[in-house]
């Protein structure tokens, strides 16, 4: 659903930016918001591996699902 003419000053009158500027800010936010937990997730299954916590067979699978998850994330906030 697209804004008209009208909404779309006035979104950018009381705002200040654009509607697709805005959109731009909220997609950056949650991809990287993604990959920012993303990360911690990994660096969380290597941190358990490493230290013995955390079996290879638990490791390997969780790192795997939290890479695929991040990138089907992306492609769905992307889309």
């Amino acid at each position: 659903m697209s804004m008209s003419g009208a909404q779309s000053s006035a979104f950018q009158a009381a705002a200040g930016f654009t509607p697709s500027s805005s959109y731009t800010l909220f997609v950056g936010f949650a991809v990287g918001l993604t990959f920012l937990w993303g990360a911690w997730a990994l660096y969380s299954c290597y941190r358990g591996w490493a230290t013995g916590n955390l079996d290879r067979s638990i490791a390997l699978p969780s790192a795997i699902r939290t890479v695929v998850l991040c990138m089907i994330l992306t492609i769905f906030v992307l889309s």
